[in-house]
């Protein structure tokens, strides 16, 4: 038979008070931690901060747009097209491909582009365009 643990100072006395008392024990469920809490608060927190950084990108992006939309519309009034604007109301579908050169107000137009132009000139075997309209949507819409 093993021999009886000695108990010393509290535990003696509590051990004599308590002695012959049956204590159920509670049943151990599964607490919220406080991890697991914070970690859920985070999440929601990370998810907040995203959707406000996308609602922020979203107006920057409008914003942008009507800036664009506004200066293409004063361009537009300030020229005449006999094409009658059509690289702006296609939605920038019917574009004739250019290539940026230089910081100058002219852009170089691709060899594809067989359609007559007003704007259109030649140089030195290489033909280059003076569109304001076009120009800007090259340089600003990369289009």
């Amino acid at each position: 038979m093993p021999k009886p643990k000695q108990r010393t100072g509290l535990q003696k006395d509590f051990s004599a008070i308590f002695q012959g008392v049956w204590v159920p024990q509670k049943p151990h469920t599964a607490q919220p931690t406080d991890a697991s809490t914070s970690h859920e608060h985070q999440q929601q927190t990370n998810q907040a901060e995203q959707t406000e950084q996308a609602q922020r990108r979203e107006n920057a992006q409008k914003t942008e747009q009507a800036n664009h939309t506004e200066q293409i519309e004063q361009i537009i009034r300030s020229m005449k097209c006999a094409k009658d604007f059509e690289c702006f109301k296609s939605g920038f579908q019917k574009l004739c491909k250019v290539k940026n050169v230089g910081e100058g107000k002219i852009i170089e137009c691709s060899p594809e582009n067989r359609f007559p132009c007003e704007y259109r000139f030649s140089f030195m075997g290489k033909t280059f365009c003076k569109c304001q309209l076009r120009y800007y949507i090259a340089r600003n819409l990369n289009k």
